[in-house]
């Protein structure tokens, strides 16, 4: 029998996720070792020794619950050509906090976006070529947002400190 963990699903903070081993392992290859072949699902199913229904169900099941937010690459956008970058801080009324969130994440450049018991509720990391793409986006998001310029901190990336975080699940 598997032993099972408890995560908190994205759905329902208090409501928590049991995992068992082999979700585990799945969430470890999510996060660290991804397969690039043409048939992932099918390669990582060959790496538990399970099949790839099994997989596809658990992935589906994780996501879901919340427990996956997203399947993708992690870029360095300095890289990349995203040489500007910022956090940004909104004094947002609470009644208004999904629609400005929405609006925020229309964005394909903003990379975070979370919602904070603070004075400052909403906070959004957003990236772009340079100072004045950067500018622009930001002063669009403020048009569409209808929030006030006395209610946004712009705290652009001085110095970067790169962490990379990785949950060890296994």
């Amino acid at each position: 029998m598997e032993k099972e963990t408890s995560v908190r699903g994205n759905g329902n903070q208090n409501c928590p996720l049991s995992l068992d081993e082999t979700d585990k392992q799945i969430l470890q290859i999510l996060q660290d070792d991804f397969p690039i072949v043409e048939e992932p699902w099918l390669e990582i199913s060959n790496r538990l020794k399970i099949n790839q229904e099994e997989v596809l169900k658990r992935v589906k099941r994780l996501t879901e619950a919340g427990a996956i937010t997203k399947i993708g690459p992690i870029f360095d956008s300095s890289r990349i050509g995203l040489k500007a970058a910022t956090l940004v801080a909104m004094r947002v009324p609470q009644t208004q906090v999904p629609k400005v969130a929405a609006t925020i994440n229309q964005y394909d450049n903003v990379s975070h976006n979370y919602e904070r018991d603070h004075d400052y509720n909403v906070w959004f990391t957003l990236a772009a070529a340079d100072s004045a793409e950067l500018t622009k986006t930001l002063e669009d998001i403020k048009q569409k947002t209808g929030v006030e310029e006395n209610d946004i901190l712009n705290l652009p990336t001085a110095n970067r400190f790169k962490i990379n975080v990785h949950f060890q699940l296994t």
